[in-house]
């Protein structure tokens, strides 16, 4: 028999924060979801006004659909400052490993080892080689201090802290039987899109590019002068529906919406391509021969369609709470909400 255990993640997104609740057990079992946007609530109008009373506030008004409260959560740092780093080093106790990593940091990243706080995932282990393959993530000590500080004001202890990208790894790690090819995993956030390469053979790669859903508000409020609020309302109603050849009342005349997604897409084309090249060189793989879409911002309509053109490789749009491996029991999540959840699924189901 499996012990049952409640766990709590907590995805703090720049337009939308995510919280699920999981039940381990034989079958995990998603007691609770749920996730309040930012804008469509009316707690934030543009991004300059983002503080940490808002967001302390908003965690604090998801936490209460949890049942028995909570007190201990598993979240997610994600910040353009953020790193994800391999190292290859030799088998080694707990401590032993830490310190190894740590002499080994300064090399890896751009700012010095003094102002950075980091984790590590063991991935692989050869005892015959005396050698494991390390996942190790970084973040300045400074937003680390911050992130850290909006736990606390809703008295909170953090049980782990990941960078997105890993978690959203331990998702399909967790929750999806092993790719045969090489494939490309895409979350696109609000201001990022986490872009993860895996095959069965190899080290996983990560990447990150400041591309989102919010590049395509950025677009409306510059060609309409609309507010960043205003624009982001025009996205989520219009983007549905921008194939249409006439205008709907709320569409603000000017905007091509399928060349505006489209250039969206070529953006993210060029950084899927780059990701790839690299990989194929690092392995001497074959190219990505599948691409999973992920995140909120792949409700954006026919993106899917548009990157399978431009990439010429079959695209889908990846919805973890469809995953056989779990139960699902919220009923106020349908459809495609449960895109919105793969970070925050990641953590609790990614032991």
């Amino acid at each position: 028999m499996f012990a049952e255990k409640k766990i709590i993640g907590l995805d703090i997104g720049h337009n939308v924060i995510k919280v699920v609740a999981l039940k381990k057990g034989k079958k995990p079992q998603i007691e609770t979801s749920g996730f309040i946007d930012l804008y469509q609530s009316r707690k934030l109008n543009k991004p300059e006004d983002m503080n940490d009373t808002i967001i302390v506030q908003a965690i604090r008004e998801l936490l209460k659909e949890v049942k028995g409260g909570v007190k201990k959560v598993r979240t997610t740092f994600s910040s353009v400052d953020s790193f994800i780093r391999q190292m290859e080093l030799p088998v080694l106790q707990e401590d032993e490993l830490k310190s190894a990593i740590r002499f080994n940091i300064e090399s890896l990243i751009p700012i010095s080892s003094e102002n950075v706080e980091f984790d590590f995932q063991i991935v692989e282990t050869d005892k015959t080689a005396n050698k494991q393959s390390v996942l190790v993530g970084l973040v300045p000590s400074s937003e680390m201090k911050r992130h850290l500080e909006i736990l606390t004001r809703n008295h909170l202890e953090p049980d782990k802290v990941d960078i997105s990208a890993i978690a959203v790894y331990n998702c399909f790690v967790a929750l999806e039987p092993p790719p045969e090819k090489t494939t490309a995993i895409l979350n696109i956030g609000a201001d990022q899109t986490t872009i993860v390469v895996i095959h069965p053979a190899h080290f996983p790669y990560f990447g990150s590019v400041p591309i989102g859903g919010n590049t395509l508000t950025r677009t409306i409020e510059k060609k309409c002068h609309t507010s960043f609020f205003d624009s982001e309302k025009q996205k989520v109603t219009n983007t549905f529906h921008y194939l249409k050849t006439e205008n709907t009342p709320d569409e603000p005349q000017g905007i091509d919406w399928k060349a505006a997604i489209l250039e969206m897409a070529n953006h993210l084309t060029d950084e899927i391509k780059k990701a790839d090249v690299y990989y194929q060189i690092l392995h001497g793989e074959e190219p990505v021969s599948r691409i999973l879409l992920t995140g909120g911002g792949s409700l954006l309509k026919n993106l899917d369609f548009l990157l399978a053109m431009t990439l010429k490789a079959p695209v889908e749009l990846w919805n973890p709470f469809n995953s056989d491996r779990i139960e699902s029991l919220p009923k106020n999540i349908e459809g495609n909400d449960g895109l919105f959840f793969t970070t925050a699924l990641g953590l609790v189901v990614g032991d």
